[in-house]
């Protein structure tokens, strides 16, 4: 069963607020990479806390529930493959709390890294918030199917 690429019909969401900010980026990305991360992502459960297409140079992210359109990344050709060169974050207070925005380019590069890639990442965690507050963080942005980043393999204790 192919995966069927996620565009701007595949689920309910709203354009970014005229409220946002803009920041200037350094990415890159391969042609393979581009290719898998211009599938996006259509939410399969109310667990998924991400909805995430390409569309033209841009990449969307909404949030799943509300469809509110968090961030937005432009991605273009270049001579190495893909340059992701700027990122608008959504500015509006009833829509979105920046944290910083360091933790917003991190948080942009787990989704596409982490969900996307199906890379290992671990999940951004903003050094103001205590360990129970970083699960609580990560719980309420990638919801119960969350990548913690977690190692799979671990060691066992005595001998093998």
């Amino acid at each position: 069963m192919s995966k069927q690429r996620a565009t701007a019909v595949s689920w309910p969401n709203k354009p970014m607020p005229d409220t946002r900010k803009e920041l200037l980026l350094d990415g890159q990305y391969s042609r393979e990479e581009f290719v898998t991360i211009s599938q996006g992502l259509v939410p399969q459960s109310p667990a998924d806390k991400w909805f995430i297409y390409l569309d033209g140079e841009w990449l969307y992210f909404h949030r799943s529930a509300s469809g509110s359109c968090i961030f937005q990344l432009q991605i273009v050709p270049d001579e190495a493959g893909y340059a992701a060169s700027v990122l608008l974050v959504n500015q509006h207070p009833s829509q979105y709390r920046s944290l910083s925005d360091e933790y917003d380019v991190a948080l942009v590069s787990y989704l596409i890294d982490a969900v996307l890639l199906g890379r290992f990442a671990p999940f951004p965690q903003p050094e103001q918030f205590s360990q129970d507050d970083h699960a609580k963080h990560q719980q309420h942005v990638m919801g119960k199917g969350a990548f913690d980043g977690g190692l799979s393999l671990r060691v066992v204790n005595g001998k093998g």
